[in-house]
């Protein structure tokens, strides 16, 4: 397990599109926290979703709304870097090597988390720095959204990772990764539209939204960060990633390779 974390860990270090998305993501960081300083207010739209920067504040919670911003670009990353495994046939190679699938499925989940947590920090820490405000934003509060948010994006990592694994063809996991990010929130909303027109069902699908990696972002967002919220988030995240990880486990162990 430690020598294909390994290799599969110099491969993402040595891969341009890695470091491109990183170099990315703190320019867009930091290009919003000075047009902040600046006293200048902007919006962003994905999709008909409007978010309003105000301050700094808004800044940081972006962070969190993976829809909005670094979730599409953890999908196209985690997706392209695992998809070159199929495009390049490469698995072959790691099975004859190690002979066990799971090692090969969990430590792609493993780095597709560390990856998607990665971004998550170098976007908060840089627009952290970048504010000129660090002693009035680093409460208690903000670290504990921190936290929410780096067991939030694991867990997002491992979702990518399960869709990328288990679409062959580059391409198109791709697609999926960015519906998945983009149009989860209009996927809930169907979905609890539908549940409304039967009465059992409204509060089982109304729970199952809440548990979700979108609820948990809107959650997040949109309240103050409580201990119990964090210990919730922690404990929910991990259920996910759980179930996540051995499902994509259980396909991926019946695949020709």
């Amino acid at each position: 397990m430690i020598k294909l974390l390994r290799s599969d860990l110099y491969r993402f270090g040595k891969s341009r599109l890695f470091y491109g998305g990183i170099t990315f993501t703190a320019f867009l960081a930091f290009f919003l926290t000075m047009i902040m300083r600046q006293d200048i207010r902007v919006g962003i739209s994905v999709f008909g979703s409007i978010t309003t920067f105000k301050g700094i504040e808004d800044i940081l919670r972006l962070g969190i709304e993976y829809q909005k911003g670094l979730g599409i670009l953890i999908a196209i990353l985690i997706s392209v870097l695992i998809g070159q495994e199929y495009q390049w046939k490469t698995w072959q190679h790691k099975w004859i090597i190690n002979k066990s699938r799971t090692r090969i499925y969990l430590s792609k989940a493993i780095l597709s988390s560390i990856m998607s947590v990665s971004i998550f920090l170098i976007f908060e820490l840089i627009a952290l720095f970048s504010s000129g405000q660090i002693s009035n934003i680093l409460t208690n509060e903000y670290v504990a959204m921190i936290i929410c948010g780096t067991v939030l994006y694991a867990t997002l990592g491992t979702f990518i990772c399960l869709f990328s694994m288990l679409i062959r063809k580059n391409t198109t996991s791709i697609v999926v990764c960015l519906c998945y990010v983009l149009f989860s929130r209009t996927l809930w909303t169907i979905i609890r539209n539908l549940s409304n027109s039967f009465s059992s069902a409204a509060k089982i699908i109304e729970l199952g939204i809440r548990h979700s990696i979108y609820g948990m972002t809107t959650i997040i967002s949109t309240t103050s960060v409580s201990l119990d919220m964090v210990m919730s988030i922690v404990i929910n995240s991990a259920i996910i990633m759980f179930i996540t990880t051995m499902f994509g486990l259980i396909i991926f162990r019946k695949y020709e390779l």
